[in-house]
């Protein structure tokens, strides 16, 4: 084992600890602007809160440690690389703290979150080096689905929600339901010839739960994870962290088919109910949605993971065996046209 820890190093990394606790569980940094009002709270105690305010980002209380099990699993790597610290380091160290520093004069608790990730990103390359660095890379910047960031729903909610009401009614009229599209808002055609309004069968908007957001982060998250521990090439890696959004976007275009089919059968009270106190039946197709992404995501990674070679050999062998096969009955042809 090559891991030797001299005394300043040591030293250093000790404290890392209890300065970590002072900086982001103990000084005062933010009002947050969700809670208490004017008191300030330190990081900590903001991402809690946000943690609480906005319960779709409550996967990130997980992500720590999720981390540590990702470090745990590199023991072996880890403990063979040398203690080659790169002391030029300190500098991106003295950064990242007037970046804190920074965060609190302004009052953003964003600037702090990210502090935390950055901080321990200069740590490592101070007192361990660049190759503990490369080794850790991925467990670092995993850190990233800690921090809730409900800004991005501004940003991306309202498109989303109308790309998916536009792909819903086409599917619906390729079904043969026959619907129509308002905005967000999804309504099943009128129908003269049974005496039927617009809107009349079934109306559905398509609201923020429904537009892929809620889950979308989830499975970036997922998908990240998942891929790093199954697949080995980082090109495969970053294929399966990306089919999270074509998967976000297929699973919950199922749930509002399935609530559209709900309503027409069931009706509306009891296929929706309402955003404060939706059905069963409502809860339910939002549990399906994630089953239906999580079941694609390993279908994709079993697809990634399988041996292409191997795959072409059972190919090669089913077309060789049908050649003869084919020839016997082109011959067996041939000699019925003789008589």
């Amino acid at each position: 084992m090559n891991l030797r820890l001299n005394s300043p190093t040591l030293l250093l990394l000790a404290a890392v600890v209890p300065v970590f606790v002072l900086l982001f569980g103990v000084i005062p940094y933010t009002y947050s602007h969700l809670e208490y009002g004017s008191q300030l709270v330190s990081v900590g105690h903001a991402l809690w809160i946000m943690w609480n305010m906005f319960p779709d980002y409550q996967f990130g209380m997980l992500v720590p440690f999720l981390t540590v099990f990702v470090i745990f699993r590199q023991r072996q790597e880890l403990t063979v690389l040398p203690i080659a610290g790169w002391w030029p380091g300190l500098a991106f160290v003295v950064a990242v703290l007037a970046l804190y520093w920074a965060g609190r004069r302004v009052d953003n608790q964003y600037i702090g979150f990210f502090s935390i990730q950055l901080l321990l990103i200069s740590l490592v390359l101070w007192l361990l080096g660049w190759r503990w660095l490369r080794a850790l890379a991925f467990p670092l910047a995993f850190l990233v689905f800690t921090w809730p960031m409900p800004f991005l729903d501004n940003m991306v909610t309202f498109p989303l929600r109308m790309f998916m009401s536009h792909i819903a009614v086409g599917s619906l009229n390729v079904f043969g339901i026959a619907a129509e599209q308002d905005g967000t808002g999804i309504f099943s055609a009128a129908n003269p010839a049974v005496h039927l309004a617009a809107g009349q069968l079934f109306q559905v908007d398509v609201a923020d739960p429904c537009s892929g957001i809620r889950s979308l982060f989830a499975l970036l998250m997922i998908s990240a994870l998942y891929g790093y521990l199954s697949l080995k090439s980082p090109g495969k890696q970053a294929i399966l962290f990306l089919s999270a959004i074509p998967l976000a976007i297929a699973g919950n275009l199922f749930r509002i088919l399935m609530l559209t089919m709900g309503i027409i059968v069931l009706g509306a009270p009891t296929a929706i109910g309402s955003l404060e106190h939706p059905t069963w039946f409502h809860e339910g197709a939002g549990y399906v949605v994630f089953l239906v992404a999580l079941g694609g995501m390993l279908i994709i990674a079993n697809f990634l993971n399988a041996d292409l070679r191997m795959w072409r050999q059972k190919f090669q062998k089913a077309t060789s065996a049908v050649k003869p096969a084919a020839s016997k009955s082109a011959s067996a042809e041939d000699q019925s046209d003789l008589y």
